[in-house]
């Protein structure tokens, strides 16, 4: 191994036990459980509205309903879902999310990964549909936003290097940071040894 200089500037980061991560069934779940949750907001704010009297409903509070809706998804799909508490549905399967590092990913992180969930050209039917492909059953939003589902109680099995992993599909180049497992990297370092001399 000598000779050999190992890129490590991303770090090193915690992996887990292959029945530790969630699956497509229960994502499934949390998506249908939250995205309901988040309509009794919508018809919660809607009702309050038929209650104003009409000297209050006008353009501008329908604007202010709106935001003050958006801000609830924000709230909800960003600090309470990495927060204990859980979203809902994040409860009801027993899962948490966290960063590559295994710590609780900070409000920017989970900001990051909601808009990617929103805006980005990644569907919601393509992003599940990667996770039954996926080594860690890890979403491509999870990838880009170096977050991981897991279950609640689930115990990093050991820690390993952080490394960008590519993919090429449907035209596109995928890269995300993710954790190599060690024998992998023992592979890799076997291909650098082998393709220095």
């Amino acid at each position: 191994m000598a000779g050999v200089s190992r890129d490590r500037s991303l770090g090193d980061g915690v992996y887990f036990a292959p029945e530790d991560y969630i699956g497509l069934r229960q994502r499934v779940v949390i998506f249908l459980v939250d995205a309901t949750v988040l309509l009794g907001v919508l018809f919660a704010l809607a009702f309050f509205s038929l209650f104003l009297s009409e000297d209050y409903v006008d353009e501008e509070s329908g604007k202010g309903l709106s935001w003050i809706w958006f801000a609830c998804i924000w709230f909800y799909l960003t600090v309470i879902k990495a927060s204990r508490l859980r979203t809902v549905g994040y409860w009801v399967t027993g899962a948490r999310i966290i960063t590559l590092r295994g710590t609780k990913p900070s409000v920017w992180r989970m900001t990051y990964r909601a808009l990617l969930n929103f805006y980005s050209p990644l569907n919601l039917v393509y992003d599940l549909l990667w996770v039954g492909v996926d080594r860690d059953c890890q979403s491509l939003t999870d990838r880009f936003a170096g977050t991981c589902v897991v279950r609640k109680r689930a115990e990093p099995v050991g820690r390993a290097e952080i490394h960008y992993t590519y993919y090429t599909g449907m035209s596109f180049l995928y890269f995300y940071p993710c954790v190599v497992l060690p024998r992998e990297t023992e592979e890799l370092v076997e291909v650098e040894l082998a393709s220095s001399t």
